[in-house]
Formats: structure tokens, C-alpha cells, sequence
């Protein structure tokens, strides 16, 4: 008797959670919004500003985007003003993506661990999609890094562009190089 009593209690508990999850709720976070913004309101981004891009009306489409395997060199610069002593990152490279086809990449930025590493995609045809990375963790037992890109913007087709790439792959520091391939979401 006791145990169907606990049971019959955990059933109602479960269905009064499923109720109340299942309701919409509209949560804007004022702090979470500054936290976002605040590191990278002083740094010209290329297109509109972040806070625009992220709440878009009208009729927009959500795609997924594979990036095949990109590769590319990169190097340190310790002679550029306001990065010191950090270095600067330069990144550039190219490799294939559904979408876009075809492309090149360059991301750059001081490599400070606080400021945003900017980027450029450039599609085959010329039209560009703006990122920022958000973060980028090594794993310390497979030494691979995966990367999370923000897309904010773009030109042409992505004009208005918005979305998040989940890149993944290796850096060697004796060559120079890096190797990557990810996939994420798109919505222009």
C-alpha cells in the first residue's frame, strides 16, 4: 500500500513538472546580454552590430552548414601596438562548406585570451559571412581543439546572416598549420 502511494505521489510530481515545462516562457536576461557584449563592445566588427543581428524578423531559413576539411598556416606577430605582450594571431586558410561552396578564411586578433578572434569567410562567389570566436578548448588527452564560431553577419546572400559553428580539429605548432572540420546552423 505504501508503495503505491510513493508511485501514485511520483506520477503526480512528473505530470506537475511535464505541465509547467511545457509552457512557453519568454526569458530575456538583461545580465546575460551585457556579460555577452561587454568584451567585445570595443572592437569594430565588420556589418551590424551583435545585439541587431540576434533577433531578426521576417521569413528567415535555418540551414545546417558542413565544413569538410579546411586547412590552412597561421602565425604570431609580437610587434603589433595594443596587443603587447600578447601576440597577434593571423589565421588564414580555405577549404569546402555546403552553402558556400569553396572558400577562404582569415581570423585575427590578439591572442590575449580575452579579446575576440574576428573572422572572414569568403563564399566562391565573393559573399562573406562575419565571425567572432566564442571559445576554443584543447582536449588535453586527444590534443584536439574544438572551436565555437558566432556568425553575426554577412554580405550578399548572407546579408543579415546569424548562427553558431562547432569546429574541430588539430593545430601544429612545429609546421604552423591547422586542420579543421565542423558543422553548425545558419539562418539568413
Amino acid at each position: 500500500m505504501k508503495t503505491k502511494l510513493l508511485s501514485i505521489a511520483f506520477i503526480g510530481v512528473l505530470a506537475l513538472i511535464m505541465i509547467n515545462c511545457s509552457k512557453d516562457y519568454d526569458v530575456k536576461s538583461d545580465v546575460q546580454q551585457d556579460v555577452i557584449q561587454s568584451p567585445l563592445a570595443n572592437y569594430s566588427f565588420i556589418g551590424n552590430p551583435l545585439g541587431k543581428t540576434l533577433i531578426k524578423p521576417g521569413k528567415d531559413v535555418t540551414k545546417t552548414i558542413k565544413f569538410f576539411d579546411a586547412t590552412g598556416p597561421f602565425e604570431f606577430d609580437f610587434n603589433v601596438d595594443g596587443c603587447a605582450p600578447a601576440p597577434y594571431l593571423t589565421i588564414s586558410g580555405k577549404g569546402n562548406a555546403s552553402h558556400i561552396g569553396y572558400y577562404t578564411v582569415e581570423n585575427h586578433g590578439c591572442y590575449d585570451g580575452e579579446s575576440p578572434m574576428l573572422g572572414i569567410i569568403t563564399a566562391a562567389n565573393g559573399d562573406k559571412l562575419y565571425t567572432y570566436v566564442a571559445s576554443a578548448v584543447q582536449d588535453q588527452i586527444t590534443g584536439i581543439w574544438t572551436y565555437h564560431y558566432v556568425i553575426y553577419d554577412g554580405t550578399g546572400q548572407f546579408a543579415d546572416v546569424y548562427g553558431d559553428i562547432y569546429m574541430l580539429g588539430t593545430i601544429d605548432f612545429e609546421n604552423w598549420t591547422w586542420t579543421m572540420s565542423g558543422e553548425g546552423e545558419i539562418t539568413y
